[in-house]
């Protein structure tokens, strides 16, 4: 079964056979809410370096970035939407966010199939239920209310639960469930905000399995109740893709086959900066292939660029733009140029 919780952005593994979590988020309005729609945003996780505070990260971050993940404690949605108007106040409220005109993104509607947490104490507990399908909803309104954001996410990496349920309209916890759902919420968002713009998130790949990701689920959806298609993209995950210039041309562009000419982001992506995937000047060429090449180079109108965090989690973390100790990868440059040349 299915379980959907609600959390501020989490990170995905980095290395080929890691499990990505699983992730929703809004985007505030701050300075985007009455721009054009021409513009390409980037962002990353305002993780500290050792010894470094939060604000000091939040400071950095606001020199390359529009928006920046904050992560929290996964909660389930059946209970968050009660919470959600403090949260989501707290989070888009804080300084770390609103002093350095950074837009803060939250997670709100995260399932997660490997949690049984709630399967044995609550019976019953599929979006087919008609009950659980409010409780759903309502998180959802519930942070339009608080937050009116720009972008609103209802689902992330939602190819995966159609991978392992499909939608066999038999099933409770088929995925056409959560299509329907998805195209509720999708209504009653835009009665109450007209500006947000709603999508889910899916994924490029299934990074565990070392695979490229089924994306027929996008034949499930209206694409005029998709208004940007957003992926997590982790493309060093797939065998005999070893060096940025393995990935074809069309590696992101076929996505549009199914939706063509809408936006098109990348909420998280990245390239692990390890030897046997060509080092830090991988890494570099990476950023900028996917700015280039593989978005701009296919006619994409690329409009959200996000890459996991900023610091490193840890000693061995080989995704993040600077390492635990301070020392800046070669990618932050990278990134930095990606950003003032936008």
């Amino acid at each position: 079964m299915p379980i959907v919780h609600s959390h501020c952005f989490a990170g995905s593994s980095s290395n080929r056979s890691g499990i990505n979590r699983l992730r929703i988020w809004t985007c505030c309005p701050c300075r985007f809410a009455h721009a054009a729609r021409a513009w390409l945003l980037h962002g990353t996780s305002a993780t500290p370096k050792d010894g470094e505070s939060f604000a000091e990260a939040y400071e950095k971050a606001s020199g390359f970035a529009e928006f920046v993940p904050v992560w929290g404690r996964p909660t389930p949605f059946y209970i968050w939407h009660g919470s959600c108007r403090a949260v989501g106040q707290n989070i888009c409220g804080t300084i770390y966010t609103r002093q350095r005109h950074v837009s803060a993104g939250t997670h709100e509607l995260h399932w997660h199939q490997r949690d049984s947490s709630c399967t044995t104490r609550n019976v019953g507990a599929t979006l087919a239920n008609p009950a659980w399908r409010n409780a759903y909803k309502e998180a959802a309104i519930d942070v339009v209310r608080a937050a009116r954001p720009f972008y609103l996410s209802l689902g992330n990496e939602v190819n995966r639960w159609y991978e392992k349920y499909g939608a066999n309209a038999s099933d409770p916890n088929g995925f056409q469930n959560y299509v329907s759902l998805y195209s509720e919420i999708y209504d009653a968002v835009k009665e109450l905000s007209p500006q947000t713009n709603v999508f889910c998130t899916f994924v490029r790949e299934v990074v565990a399995e070392n695979r490229e990701a089924d994306l027929s689920a996008l034949n499930l959806f209206e694409p005029s109740k998709m208004d940007v298609l957003i992926f997590i993209s982790y493309s060093y995950a797939l065998p005999g893709i070893d060096r940025p210039d393995d990935i074809p041309d069309d590696y992101y562009a076929r996505i549009l086959d199914y939706m063509p000419g809408k936006p098109f982001g990348l909420s998280e992506f990245a390239w692990a900066a390890l030897e046997e995937f060509g080092g830090e000047q991988a890494q570099v060429d990476f950023v900028f292939e996917v700015a280039g090449r593989l978005t701009a180079g296919q006619g994409i109108n690329l409009e959200f660029l996000g890459w996991p965090w900023l610091a490193a989690l840890d000693e061995e973390d080989p995704v993040a733009l600077i390492k635990r100790n301070g020392m800046e990868r070669l990618a932050f440059a990278a990134w930095q140029t990606l950003f003032s040349s936008a």
